[in-house]
């Protein structure tokens, strides 16, 4: 295969990634969207970590830092906030997929919940607990840990899509 058809296949893949994302943002932001009990799912996060961990550490954290971005407007939070933590927590999905762990649904599922329930805290403790407001408690385990354990439920769509992604522009043997 000469260069230019790989370089090809790689835009093709990337721009599939973005779009991914850009879907995850839409879905994430769509009212009532897989809405259960109040409930609703971030889908950015897994989707984030499932390319990094097929893309490597430098893409990973490439994506990590534009689904934080894309959190961070979802969120209406200060922008950079989502983006750095996430930035970091995928290039270290990427390199422990790399060096220790098996690329598989259930180890994506389970540091999918880490890795949220690191982000979704930090965002707690910054947005709620620093700020006194009454009622926390039940915010974090009736509202938040719902909210980790339903999308990291939910990181099977992502780890599928992107593996079919990848499959799709693999270069042929």
């Amino acid at each position: 295969m000469d260069a230019r058809k790989r370089t090809m296949r790689l835009v093709a893949k990337h721009g599939c990634f973005v779009l991914a994302l850009f879907l995850a943002y839409v879905l994430q932001t769509m009212p009532g969207f897989l809405n259960f009990f109040g409930v609703k799912p971030i889908f950015l996060v897994p989707l984030a970590l499932c390319i990094a961990a097929y893309e490597g550490a430098f893409a990973g954290a490439i994506y990590g830092a534009l689904a934080g971005l894309l959190w961070d407007i979802a969120a209406g939070r200060v922008t950079g906030f989502f983006a750095i933590l996430l930035m970091v927590c995928c290039f270290l999905v990427a390199v422990a997929i790399n060096m220790y762990l098996r690329n598989t649904v259930v180890n994506l599922s389970l540091l999918s919940a880490g890795v949220l329930l690191l982000l979704c805290t930090f965002d707690f403790v910054f947005s709620y607990l620093l700020h006194g407001y009454a009622g926390l408690v039940h915010l974090y385990f009736f509202k938040l840990l719902p909210i980790v354990v339903f999308s990291a439920f939910l990181t099977f769509a992502p780890w599928l899509l992107t593996r079919k992604i990848v499959q799709i522009f693999a270069p042929p043997d």
